[in-house]
């Protein structure tokens, strides 16, 4: 039996839910937390589907506590996911997250419960990842995890002293901002102004909130490192048309393959980040789907550019170019 507590994060989609259960029956977790989202009232089939994915957990083929924290109705993404957050870390002290479209391969558990053991009191550290973007393979003989300031959340583990330390609404974000304590957190002036943009517009109520940005912003804030395996642990499969958030299917980002992580895990000797490749980490995981977003407007932005040139000044043509380039490159999860 596996007995470090497994959340389960789901919806409407069974088929990608009963395929976690399936690799779960291989560890066999003594303890699931199942949080689901309630079906959306004008959406047809949804409350037959958000049906089905609950009785999935009715009748596990192994013996396991299954605890159920299941919305009468729908709550939306990121309020039902920090509701969730919240009920599970007052349910357990640590917990491996995963939500119903993260594929991890076996070594994902192992990793997460000896991590979350070896650094339970270990206040710089705020969490373990399973998402490793830079194609890393594993090299015998070098550490197994790496340490970085990026919180990323696509299969993670966390104990409640962390997530006690996320405040939803971010009261304190204007202080840090204008402290100058985000641009001594990250890398360069590009990742400081990706960040302000994103949290301006959660506070104005200008964009989608979303509870990952929360933790990111507080594991900066308490300078709290993330734990990043040295191979890519966790394959996001849900990108799609049917997906809340994650709707390109040609994100480089999609599908990233998971590989095996061999135990015994090698420690490294020192709990530091690496300018460099947070800088990579941001490149891969957040630039790159800014970068995306941009090349897969392009043709657009030159059919606007070919019908402007003989109608507009220069001038203006140029400032009617940046401002549609801006919108674009504003961030997006």
């Amino acid at each position: 039996m596996f007995n470090t507590p497994v959340a389960i994060f789901t919806f409407n989609r069974p088929y990608l839910t009963e395929r976690l259960i399936g690799i779960l029956a291989h560890i066999k977790p003594s303890r699931i937390l199942v949080v689901s989202d309630g079906p959306r009232p004008n959406v047809p089939g949804d409350a037959e589907k958000c049906a089905a994915v609950r009785r999935l957990f009715d009748h596990l083929e192994w013996e396991c506590q299954v605890d159920r924290n299941f919305a009468a109705s729908n709550m939306g993404s990121f309020p039902r996911n920090a509701s969730g957050l919240n009920w599970v870390f007052e349910q357990a002290e640590e917990a491996i997250i995963l939500e119903d479209d993260c594929v991890p391969d076996l070594s994902f558990f192992p990793y997460c419960e000896e991590l979350l053991e070896k650094y339970r009191e270990d206040s710089r550290i705020g969490l373990i990842s399973g998402n490793n973007f830079l194609n890393s393979k594993y090299q015998h003989g070098l550490p197994s995890y790496f340490f970085s300031i990026y919180a990323t959340t696509w299969g993670w583990a966390s104990w409640r002293r962390t997530w006690e330390k996320v405040e939803i609404n971010m009261p304190y974000w204007p202080e840090f901002r204008n402290s100058g304590a985000l641009g001594l957190t990250v890398c360069n002036l590009e990742e400081e102004e990706y960040w302000r943009i994103i949290y301006d517009e959660i506070q104005a109520k200008k964009r989608k909130n979303a509870w990952d940005y929360q933790l990111i912003l507080t594991c900066m804030r308490f300078k709290l490192l993330t734990i990043v395996p040295a191979v890519n642990l966790v394959s996001n499969v849900g990108f799609g048309f049917d997906a809340t958030n994650c709707l390109d299917i040609n994100s480089p980002l999609s599908n990233v393959s998971a590989h095996n992580l061999p135990l015994p895990l090698r420690h490294p000797n020192r709990e530091e980040s690496s300018t460099k490749v947070d800088k990579l980490i941001f490149d891969i995981r957040f630039g790159n789907s800014r970068r995306h977003l941009l090349s897969k407007h392009m043709p657009r932005l030159n059919k606007i550019l070919h019908k402007m040139q003989h109608s507009f000044s220069l001038v203006y043509c140029i400032k009617l170019v940046r401002s549609v380039v801006s919108k674009l490159l504003v961030p997006f999860k």
